[in-house]
């Protein structure tokens, strides 16, 4: 099992993937500060004790993330890991996806993180840390979410690379995981029928579980010469 950087930030902290991520991280005794735009109660309950998880609640799209610089806390050396799990969409066919929508969902799913990586650079480049950002194995596919998800999820992986250049001379690793469908509720939301069409083009034949997604995180937190690199962890849809 990888072991966990000792300051961890995640941004899309309530979702699914985030949620799993944080407890995780806590669970190995890391320091996490967990950023979300909703649904606090999803981590209310995750640190008991109350000193080792720190919530700030904002929306890294609309408000900017200088709040999350912000709310680092003063006692970390810096940060060991960002996460970005910020970012999603609904499904929509291109005949039925307004501008506004696509607009909307290059803000949440490029933007934000964007945003969060550079308001970090400083304790990023303090600790010699490294950044997960969460693409998509749509970004390959093109996928069943539609063009909007498909377009943000590649950008993600542009954003990825190019930092990873970078910032690699300041010892600030940049890489990212683009998961196939995963067991949450932004894919439930592709109805059963559609997820049963996808799902019958994947090598194995079921959705990946979130916890195999923290797994490859955690991996490229810890592998020290990699960088600007994209892991597909998509049960072999990308195959077909």
């Amino acid at each position: 099992m990888s072991s966990v950087p000792g300051t961890v930030v995640v941004t899309g902290a309530s979702g699914d993937l985030g949620l799993d991520l944080v407890r995780r991280c806590l669970a190995q005794g890391a320091e996490v500060l967990a950023q979300y735009r909703s649904r606090p109660q999803r981590l209310n309950d995750l640190d008991p004790s109350g000193k080792h998880l720190f919530l700030v609640r904002g929306d890294l799209a609309d408000d900017g993330a200088q709040f999350l610089a912000a709310a680092v806390p003063d006692h970390w050396h810096g940060v060991d890991l960002l996460v970005n799990c910020v970012g999603g969409a609904r499904p929509t066919p291109i005949d039925d996806l307004p501008a506004d929508e696509f607009r909307a969902c290059l803000l949440a799913n490029v933007e934000a993180p964007y945003a969060a990586l550079r308001a970090l650079l400083e304790p990023l480049a303090r600790a010699r840390g490294s950044v997960v950002n969460l693409s998509s194995v749509a970004a390959f596919t093109g996928g069943a979410f539609g063009p909007h998800y498909a377009a943000a999820k590649a950008a993600v992986i542009g954003l990825t690379r190019s930092a990873a250049r970078e910032l690699g001379p300041r010892g600030i690793r940049v890489n990212c995981v683009a998961p196939g469908p995963v067991a949450s509720e932004m894919t439930d939301s592709l109805g059963t029928a559609a997820l049963e069409g996808v799902l019958a083009g994947t090598a194995l034949g079921r959705v990946v579980r979130p916890e195999e997604i923290t797994d490859t995180v955690l991996a490229l937190a810890g592998a020290t010469a990699t960088t600007g690199q994209t892991v597909v962890v998509d049960g072999g849809r990308y195959l077909h």
